[in-house]
């Protein structure tokens, strides 16, 4: 990555307000740079500038298809079309935010027991094998999925089978360089690309906001993992990953709340993307380390993320990244539906300021949520309101994409606490009304 150094003699002869965010871009190109610094008439450095930006323009929309006029409300809505009782006593999340397998698989928060639903939402199994033992998975579990009819645990040291009914098949170890930890509720961004290969976002990242040199790691450490097993060290090993893209918002000084990456693999394609940002990073698998596309949805209502002049998150500071992180909008999981789309449910974050007082910041409306639909073929999208909820409005973990245009949403019972309501909605357009 070129080295980014001062603004200040570049911003002194081109202080142009609007010019401030190309000047930004210019930052990364060293030789442009340092023309701009050895000129002394703000005239000519406008000029060079202009046709920076014709070039630029040129180039951005002949390689990538994020431009937002093209994208179109295309005026989506959800509607109920059936129910189905989910029989889990204790709060859960929805682990798989699609079925796989025509499986679905929940997770409780209190006993930390995993459930293993059908395609409609009714339960078939629970268990739960936490453990050190050679047929346990440890406390660190960060990803499972399905594959090839087997349900697959990665926590910090192997891969471990289990048929659906819970029972151990066999287990795997896998070389982790940098000895990543996650614990809690797992994650569904284990993809399998054949038998004996997979794709994970490195966790390593997950910390960052909490060391001083995050752009050093961000510049060396690749953003996700592809593994393959090997027959001669009979493990999986890393043979391909990928970096991010230098001109991210997170390779600025400013340090943010959350650098962890998401990924989610369609066809021969690692898609990539963070909570903070409506961005998508495509990487072709085996072509190249570096996105291939960048694609920008046009979101209502997205802030551009708010970073905090720190070197890292402390125990004196960390009320400022809370803050920043009621701000800032976010992104849930990134649904890859068929015919090349997308669903995802965001907040718009708190509508707050920065130097507002911590009792207003805590007296503020909660944020809004929505649903985001969006068509790669027509590359239209479109915000998509959401099923009224007064108890989980931002359905974190609670939706499930279960195919045909049909959503699962997870809803209290009311009435009942030994059991949860699923409710089914169909994405439908506003034209078939």
């Amino acid at each position: 990555m070129n080295e980014i150094i001062s603004d200040e003699a570049v911003f002194e002869l081109c202080f142009y307000g609007e010019l401030k965010s190309i000047m930004m871009f210019l930052s990364y190109n060293k030789f442009l740079r340092s023309v701009l610094k050895r000129l002394n008439s703000p005239s000519v450095c406008f000029l060079l500038i202009t046709i920076f930006i014709s070039i630029n323009s040129f180039f951005f929309t002949s390689c990538n298809r994020n431009e937002n006029s093209e994208i179109k409300d295309l005026g989506f809505y959800l509607e109920l079309v059936d129910s189905v009782k989910i029989e889990i006593p204790y709060e859960f999340g929805l682990v798989f935010p699609k079925v796989i397998d025509g499986k679905l698989l929940a997770y409780s928060y209190l006993d930390q027991t995993f459930h293993v639903l059908d395609s409609k939402g009714r339960l078939q199994n629970s268990f739960n094998h936490q453990g050190e033992g050679p047929k346990e998975y440890t406390r660190n579990l960060s990803f499972v999925t399905i594959n090839n009819r087997h349900l697959i645990f990665m926590d910090n040291k192997k891969l471990s089978y289990f048929s659906y009914q819970g029972e151990w098949v066999k287990s795997i170890p896998f070389n982790d360089p940098n000895k990543s930890l996650r614990g809690g509720m797992p994650s569904n961004e284990l993809d399998f690309v054949g038998e004996n290969k997979f794709i994970v976002p490195n966790i390593y990242l997950d910390g960052l906001s909490r060391r001083p040199d995050h752009r050093a790691v961000l510049d060396s450490v690749p953003i996700w993992l592809q593994y393959e097993y090997s027959q001669i060290t009979n493990q999986f090993e890393i043979t391909e990953f990928g970096h991010l893209d230098t001109m991210s918002v997170f390779f600025s000084d400013f340090k943010y709340n959350s650098y962890s990456p998401r990924t989610f693999v369609d066809g021969g394609n690692v898609n990539l993307f963070f909570n903070l940002t409506p961005i998508i990073y495509t990487y072709s698998i085996g072509e190249s380390k570096y996105p291939i596309e960048k694609i920008k949805f046009d979101v209502p209502g997205f802030k551009e993320p708010i970073g905090l002049d720190y070197k890292s998150m402390t125990i004196d500071n960390y009320r400022h990244f809370n803050k920043a992180s009621d701000i800032n909008s976010h992104m849930n999981d990134v649904i890859s539906l068929d015919n090349e789309r997308i669903f995802f449910v965001y907040s718009q974050g708190k509508n707050i300021r920065m130097n507002d007082s911590e009792a207003d910041a805590i007296e503020a409306p909660d944020p809004l949520f929505y649903g985001y639909f969006y068509d790669f073929s027509s590359r239209n999208g479109s915000q998509v309101v959401l099923p009224e909820h007064n108890g989980h409005p931002s359905f974190w973990k609670k939706v499930s994409y279960l195919g045909n245009n049909k959503f699962l949403f997870v809803f209290e019972n009311e009435i009942e606490r030994d059991f949860y309501w699923g409710k089914i909605f169909e994405l439908k357009s506003a034209k078939s009304r």
